[in-house]
């Protein structure tokens, strides 16, 4: 289980060597021939095609074509001990009961029992991610902040005990979807320390400046005291939604959900957008869910500790190199990853200075 883990991409035991390799997966680890022996599992018969979609991460995804249907396919790589697409199961089911849009889920094994990955397949949503509408200008921001601020309401109205990661192996014994840790200040604290001394040792952060972070959080961290979870996506980006360029059809990539704090998954928006896509989805939001009254000081906390472990990640990944049309980029990184990353981290510290 993720019993020690804070974010997954980032904190799984995997060496970073290998994480690298997802930068160009289909090219240095194709599955193509794996995904149609699941194809011929689930289908009964070989699958008429087998696409890779290209996309970034370190899930797979192809397409499957097969008798005028297409079906999404999307797995691990095999390698690590992680049943969490059970927990990915289980979640999407509950959002769905609260009205957030989500695909069909066909089929799921996440045992490794026949085919060396764990998959998923999904009803195949005839609409690109979001993100390529945004990063060809044709995206109606305003109109998508406030559907995903909706969107992420509903899904905060849905309560559960315990923080953190879904403990998959309750869930599997008795369908009971409950957080690993015993409170949200554990979850917050989790591989911090790592995640500081990875920043200060490649010099991306000062010694001084991680001094601040961590007499800032201690400052604050009364803030993290809350009684019970919600269930949050944790990585609710352009690139997990899709959809037209005013519509949401589908939230995907649930891979980082947990039981947590609703502002923490709120601070997930700020990491990545402007006050063109917050204040409308703010605006959105508080017409279903009331904002609590210490709202801004603890955005400042979880904007602070999510750019922490995203400065790592995208340090470590390489990101800041990578140009063109990559996923993560977008208008608020015309001047660079790495800018854009510091700009956002410096955002969460000032606000929590202010407080």
């Amino acid at each position: 289980m993720r019993t020690d883990i804070y974010y997954w991409k980032c904190d799984n035991p995997l060496p970073m060597s290998e994480k690298r390799v997802y930068n160009d997966k289909y090219g240095q680890a194709d599955i193509t021939e794996t995904v149609g022996a699941i194809a011929t599992t689930f289908l009964g018969e070989p699958p008429d095609a087998v696409r890779h979609t290209g996309s970034a991460g370190n899930h797979y995804a192809y397409l499957i074509d097969h008798a005028g249907m297409t079906y999404f396919f999307r797995s691990d790589d095999g390698k690590l001990d992680d049943d969490y697409m059970l927990a990915e199961q289980a979640a999407m089911e509950l959002a769905r009961e609260h009205g957030v849009p989500v695909p069909h889920l066909f089929a799921c094994d996440a045992t490794l029992g026949g085919h060396p990955v764990r998959y998923q397949i999904f009803e195949c949503v005839d609409f690109p991610d979001l993100n390529k509408h945004d990063q060809a200008g044709e995206l109606d921001r305003e109109a998508i902040g406030r559907q995903v601020g909706a969107i992420l309401a509903r899904l905060h109205g849905i309560r559960l005990e315990g923080f953190g990661f879904i403990n998959t192996q309750k869930l599997a014994a008795s369908h009971t979807i409950e957080g690993l840790d015993g409170s949200n200040e554990a979850y917050f604290d989790k591989c911090l320390e790592t995640h500081l001394a990875y920043l200060r040792d490649v010099e991306f952060l000062t010694g001084e400046e991680i001094r601040e972070i961590e007499a800032l959080f201690s400052r604050h961290a009364g803030l993290l005291g809350l009684s019970q979870g919600s269930l949050i996506h944790k990585d609710m980006a352009f690139w997990n939604l899709l959809g037209s360029p005013t519509e949401v059809a589908a939230v995907i990539d649930w891979d980082d959900v947990v039981s947590g704090d609703p502002v923490d998954d709120l601070s997930i928006v700020r990491c990545f957008y402007d006050d063109d896509v917050w204040r409308p989805l703010l605006e959105s939001y508080q017409e279903v869910r009331r904002l609590p009254d210490d709202f801004e000081g603890r955005l400042g906390l979880y904007l602070t500790r999510n750019m922490l472990w995203k400065s790592m990640i995208r340090h470590y990944m390489g990101y800041f190199e990578i140009t063109g049309d990559f996923f993560i980029l977008n208008r608020e990184t015309e001047d660079g990853l790495e800018a854009a990353t510091r700009r956002r981290l410096a955002m969460g510290v000032a606000a929590l200075r202010r407080f």
